[in-house]
């Protein structure tokens, strides 16, 4: 079985994929690096792959493995967050226009893209400060730690789709026009500072 670890060969102990990752990642550990990234027979695994293979025994297959400094890549992850954020303020005031104009069904759509970009800011947040080691309540803004405001999203998430299941076009125009905006702009603060944390690391 050929290993690679980036694009060198090393010898692992390991009979399947999570046992290989495992001496990977103890290989690593004195460059303070973590896999990020597994190739099997020139496959990319995501996520799903990889958890549905992971005890498969590997026998003859080709596996390479890709590392990275994990404060690297979590900073580069929230780069890519804070980056997505003024299109969330766009989706916002484009969905309270459409409602506005009682286009309830094209509104819908764009709250549909809008709370996909919640999703990732939020999954980005916990996964970046889960890969270097980080809790959030360790990070604080304004005096409170961000575990805070990642509740406080969930929170505010679950109030947008009662209203689009209540189907209160009024109430769900005046929050995308004024409630939504500042909360983006928080975040924006938020996720500076936690890039910020990470970088001090």
């Amino acid at each position: 079985m050929p290993i690679f670890l980036d694009d060198e060969p090393v010898q692992l102990a390991g009979a399947n994929l999570a046992e290989l990752i495992t001496s990977a990642t103890k290989h690593l550990a004195d460059d303070g690096r973590v896999v990020v990234e597994v190739i099997l027979d020139g496959s990319v695994l995501n996520a799903d792959e990889m958890n549905q293979r992971k005890d498969n025994p590997l026998e003859d297959t080709e596996v390479r493995m890709i590392s990275a400094d994990p404060r690297a890549l979590a900073v580069s992850t929230l780069h890519q967050v804070r980056d997505q954020l003024p299109k969330a303020i766009s989706l916002h005031e484009q969905a309270a226009e459409l409602l506005q104009q009682d286009n309830p069904t094209e509104a819908l759509k764009i709250l549909a893209e809008v709370i996909g970009v919640w999703m990732q800011t939020q999954e980005a947040v916990l996964g970046s400060a889960g890969v270097v080691g980080l809790e959030l309540d360790q990070v604080k803004v304004d005096d409170q730690p961000m575990s805070d405001f990642t509740d406080e999203l969930i929170k505010q998430l679950q109030d947008l789709k009662e209203l689009i299941v209540a189907g209160d076009t009024v109430a769900l125009a005046d929050a995308q026009a004024y409630e939504w905006p500042p909360i983006v702009d928080r975040w924006d603060a938020l996720v500076g500072e936690l890039i910020k944390t990470i970088e001090d690391m």
